[in-house]
């Protein structure tokens, strides 16, 4: 059966996501991607990789296709958890896209409006909430614990036992030892590497990684 799926926004990690699903349907048909959707009227009526920006974000409401959100800012992390909440969609209607190259353990869990990008790696008892994005080669250790919201850029690495809470970031190229857990809405910068649980809130950088702001007082450059 073919469902047909809208992606909301339409900036590079929708691009991204909207590979995944032609990635999806060249081993198996199952989605017909309609478009976009972006509330940037600059957007609307435009066509991105050759798919149509169909409207803002509200216009899904007319619509029976699927969903999934795109939106990764790491200079606002909770712009995709606002969205979701503004639209107040049934959970059914969030669709779950997997690469077909990512190695997913049959004893993982992840949740609905989640994407796994190409080369991601899913070992056992790993727990995924609802609303993750997943960049490109990113490992993924034993028992790691992603709760809603969470964005993992390209490269990073999580080892053993992991927790990423609410709304957390992980830039590009991060390595997150064992047993470690950061903090809600905290930003890891790119290439950093966190030896201790990261607070909530807390812009952190490095190696060893520091702490070198508060997200909720500081603009971020890193």
């Amino acid at each position: 059966m073919i469902t047909e799926l809208l992606i909301l926004g339409a900036g590079g990690m929708s691009r991204e996501i909207a590979d995944v699903v032609g990635a999806i349907n060249r081993q198996e048909p199952r989605w017909k991607l309609i478009g976009f959707l972006d509330d940037d009227p600059a957007k609307q009526s435009a066509t991105v990789d050759g798919l149509p920006v169909l409207g803002p974000l509200e216009s899904c409401r007319g619509r029976a296709a699927r969903v999934i959100v795109g939106v990764a800012q790491f200079r606002d992390r909770s712009a995709r958890c606002q969205v979701v909440e503004r639209l107040a969609l049934p959970r059914e209607r969030y669709a779950t896209l997997i690469h077909p190259s990512a190695s997913i353990s049959p004893h993982a869990t992840i949740g609905v409006g989640t994407a796994i990008e190409q080369n991601v790696v899913i070992t056992p008892g790993t727990k995924i909430g609802d609303y993750v994005l997943v960049s490109q080669n990113v490992p993924m250790g034993h028992d790691d614990a992603l709760e809603d919201f969470v964005t993992i850029a390209a490269g990073a690495i999580l080892t053993g036992s992991v927790q990423l809470r609410l709304g957390s970031y992980i830039g590009a190229g991060a390595t997150i030892l064992p047993g470690l857990a950061v903090g809600e809405h905290a930003l890891v910068a790119a290439g950093a590497v966190v030896t201790r649980d990261v607070p909530d809130y807390a812009i952190v950088a490095g190696v060893p990684a520091k702490v070198i702001g508060d997200v909720r007082t500081r603009r971020t450059g890193v």
